[in-house]
């Protein structure tokens, strides 16, 4: 499995101040009274940069980027899976009270490679109504995303791709059935539970009609920290602490998690203190820099996180000549790689992380569980350098020459290449695209720069007919396993719902992603990784930048935030606000 591992730089500002009051003493007495005013209710508000879809998009579908403005924060507010990955590295138990283990014999690989694994879940976990959490609770949930009407349906992500089966034993016991290895099946990838209780009698009807039940929007009703109090769409979710929660109630008593795409808006918010926390990445680092210097001058306490997480931020090219415009541009080897190389990644990492981050060469990171496999030879092989004449060369050896208006002119064809970039919203994306342009302007190409909307960037259909590039940030782990498979092209056989829309699609790479999911000896593994290198990186199937270096903004007085994955609120049943 990935293990994230945060790095935080010493960019947090803010003085903590600690202050107590002394008992007061009885004028008439002398002795001391103790307060017994309630504790102030505690109320954090979080801000995201895109609105979620919904609850469950392996169910209920729904399309765009999941892991795009933030709505990664939403999940862990108010539902808990089996596991979930720790800001101190790993993953730590949640629903979960015992990890299938081969040496407690609780997770046995047959001699067909077929896997049976045995969870036990916490025996006092309950749902938002009350109802106690079972082990019919994950059958059910599997039995949905498996339903070929749910948003992955078999195919998928991968997360139930192969998962044949799961039986409740008793009603904290499961077990999963595997029709092959899954070396990340310890995870609970897949199997975080859905209320049989309130679904099963909808689905045994009509399963299209459970799939697109509003429990998967405004009256979701989950078994984490808080419990959803309203869904006021297009504009927030508030959220009430869960007294009966099985770890015990969490120090905050309520969150509201508002949603403001616009980066200059999140900002004017924090600045006038009237949200707590702006989580990544809508803000870029540029962005969070001049928060800081300013809270700074003002002696505010308020605080600027940097982290760096294990993703790559990068660009997904779009090679089905089918939406490719150029036909002849980026579907082409050598004019990938000659546009990779017009661009100085090295400048464009100091300018968009102010110098703190690193650039990137694939979309392995320095904490992947892999990257000791890989870093000795992607400088060797795969770093592409910063070299206009080489860029010019390859693209003159592919026919395309500049014509008068210095735009470089396909001369078999007659296209010109005018290239199209899809910028996520935010002054960072747009700036980012508009260096490459400038980069891309020295060999002839002209880059047209659009700005998604909000309808736009959760279209899965519409990102993955796109004729040019778009802005992913994405972690290796997506890289190796099924993000590049053929299988997971958005079409509507899947309802649009893969998340490969760059449309790429390789025999080669099928095989080396499925064999990598099967493989355990570690020499192996590290073999089937650099030919995976080979096959995509040294065929220029994405464009690495740098490591995602991004800020949290906070104001005094907030603890418990920091960098998972995708998002900050993985362990929000610990934040406070003093």
């Amino acid at each position: 499995g990935i293990t994230w591992k945060p790095s935080v730089s010493a960019l947090m500002i803010g003085l903590v101040v600690l202050s107590a009051c002394a008992p007061s003493q009885s004028a008439s007495t002398g002795t001391s009274r103790v307060s017994t005013a309630p504790a102030p209710e505690k109320t954090l508000t979080l801000v995201i940069g895109r609105e979620p879809n919904n609850w469950d998009s392996s169910i209920a579908g729904g399309g765009g980027a999941p892991t795009e403005g933030g709505v990664t924060n939403m999940p862990p507010i108010a539902h808990d899976g089996l596991r979930r990955l720790s800001h101190t590295g790993g993953f730590q138990n949640l629903l979960a009270a015992e990890v299938p283990d081969a040496a407690k014999g609780t997770w046995v690989i047959n001699p067909d490679n077929s896997m049976k694994m045995t969870w036990k879940i916490v025996p006092n976990a309950k749902w938002h109504d009350g109802t106690p959490v079972t082990s019919a609770d994950f059958v059910f949930a599997v039995r949905l995303r498996r339903d070929p009407l749910a948003g992955a349906g078999t195919t998928g992500s991968g997360s139930t791709r192969n998962l044949q089966s799961v039986t409740a034993l008793d009603d904290h016991t499961f077990v999963a059935n595997w029709s092959t290895i899954n070396i990340d099946a310890d995870q609970g990838g897949g199997l975080s539970p859905v209320p049989r209780h309130i679904l099963a009698s909808v689905y045994e009807q009509s399963p299209e009609a459970a799939i697109q039940n509003r429990y998967f929007t405004t009256e979701f009703v989950g078994t984490g920290p808080f419990k959803q109090v309203r869904w006021e769409q297009g504009s927030h979710q508030e959220f009430a602490r869960f007294d009966d929660y099985y770890r015990g109630p969490a120090k905050l008593n309520r969150v509201i998690l508002k949603f403001v795409p616009d980066p200059n808006t999140q900002v004017a918010n924090i600045l006038a203190e009237a949200v707590d926390v702006v989580a990544p990445p809508t803000i870029d680092v540029e962005q969070g820099l001049e928060v800081k210097n300013r809270w700074d001058r003002e002696g505010t306490g308020h605080q600027v996180l940097i982290e760096t997480r294990d993703g790559t931020e990068q660009w997904e090219i779009m090679v089905n000549p089918v939406y490719a415009r150029p036909v002849n541009g980026l579907t082409q080897l050598p004019v990938r790689q000659a546009l990779l190389q017009a661009i100085d990644r090295q400048e464009l990492m100091m300018t968009m992380t102010s110098g703190l981050g690193q650039v990137a060469l694939s979309a392995y990171t320095p904490q992947d569980p892999y990257w000791e496999y890989v870093k000795d030879i992607l400088p060797q092989r795969y770093a592409f350098p910063h070299d206009v004449r080489v860029a010019q060369q390859l693209l003159a050896d592919a026919g395309w020459t500049k014509g008068s208006d210095g735009v470089i002119v396909h001369s078999p064809s007659g296209e010109k290449f005018n290239y199209e970039h899809l910028a996520r919203q935010g002054a960072g994306p747009f700036k980012q695209a508009s260096i490459v342009a400038d980069n891309w302007k020295a060999i002839g190409v002209s880059l047209d720069i659009k700005t998604l909307t909000t309808a736009q960037n959760a279209d899965n259909q519409f990102l993955a007919q796109r004729s040019g590039t778009s802005l992913i940030t994405i972690g290796a782990g997506a890289y190796y396993t099924r993000r590049l498979h053929s299988e997971t092209i958005p079409s509507d056989a899947n309802r649009w719902t893969g998340n490969n829309r760059g449309h790429f699609n390789s025999p080669v790479v099928d095989r080396l992603l499925e064999t990598i999911a099967v493989t355990i000896n570690d020499q192996d593994r590290k073999r089937l990784h650099l030919e995976l290198l080979a096959e995509t990186m040294g065929k220029v199937f994405i464009f690495p930048y740098y490591y995602v270096t991004v800020p949290i903004l906070m104001l005094k007085g907030v603890t418990g935030p920091h960098l998972v994955e995708w998002g900050i609120a993985n362990n929000i049943w610990e934040w406070d606000k003093n």
